[in-house]
């Protein structure tokens, strides 16, 4: 959604409205760029998977410093995916901002799972990690869920405290994914996102930071290892040939 400013100038004169996003504006500078890229789609044919895609996904990885990125359908398949080759399932809770896009939630809620709000920070509205810690002993002294996960969710440009975080997640034995789509582009300590958690999830969707002409996401990561579960599952759960069925996966 365009966010929309009536702004005024000194002397009461109207400037009329202002986008706050004007992809207008952007697609006039790099329209001709667009159309030579689809035709060289429609050119080769190659409509699923194309060269495109490993293209962007080797962009991607160089520009974070991640070892591979895995592109995916939206920036909801990108949470989905890692969480289910982590293997959170029903009866694990999996923390995330009480100050987020319903799509976070939404993601742990489709792999069965438990979502658990925690309290941001009132600086950065970011997730609070001293408000995660407290969250944590909350589920295991109830001991109803198995803590599972956690999802920091970046916000207005900024990071979540990954260091913090982080240091939470492997002292309890959590599953990290960061959720980037806010704060793609931006550093922490010298480090990009994409590049500050085990995985990191992002979103191209036309209003996010990185936005396409359409819906995508992406999913980074150091391991290679878990990358090859990452692209099984985005492709119905196949191997690497496409012959055989080794996982539950969708067309994501």
């Amino acid at each position: 959604m365009n966010g929309v400013a009536n702004l005024m100038l000194a002397g009461d004169t109207d400037v009329g409205e202002i986008s706050f996003i004007d992809l207008k504006a952007q697609q006039r500078r790099i329209r001709g760029r667009i159309e030579a890229r689809l035709q060289a789609v429609l050119d080769h044919g190659r409509y699923i998977a194309g060269p495109e895609i490993e293209e962007l996904e080797a962009l991607l990885a160089e520009r974070t410093g991640a070892a591979a990125a895995v592109a995916c359908a939206s920036g909801t398949a990108a949470l989905i995916i890692p969480l289910l080759a982590a293997g959170v399932d029903t009866g694990d809770a999996v923390f995330l901002p009480a100050f987020s896009y319903n799509a976070t939630a939404n993601a742990v809620l489709l792999t069965g799972a438990t979502p658990v709000f925690v309290d941001v920070d009132p600086t950065t509205f970011n997730m609070d990690p001293d408000d995660l810690a407290r969250r944590i002993d909350e589920i295991e002294r109830v001991g109803a869920l198995r803590p599972a996960a956690v999802i920091p969710v970046d916000l207005f440009g900024s990071p979540a405290d990954y260091v913090t975080i982080g240091e939470i997640a492997r002292r309890k034995n959590l599953f990290m994914l960061a959720d980037g789509a806010q704060g793609f582009g931006g550093r922490l300590n010298g480090r990009w996102v994409g590049d500050l958690a085990p995985a990191t999830a992002t979103s191209f969707f036309p209003g996010k930071a990185l936005g396409a002409y359409g819906d995508a996401g992406a999913i980074l990561s150091q391991d290679l290892g878990v990358v090859e579960s990452w692209m099984s599952i985005r492709w119905h759960g196949t191997d690497s040939a496409r012959k055989n069925s080794v996982c539950v996966g969708f067309n994501g």
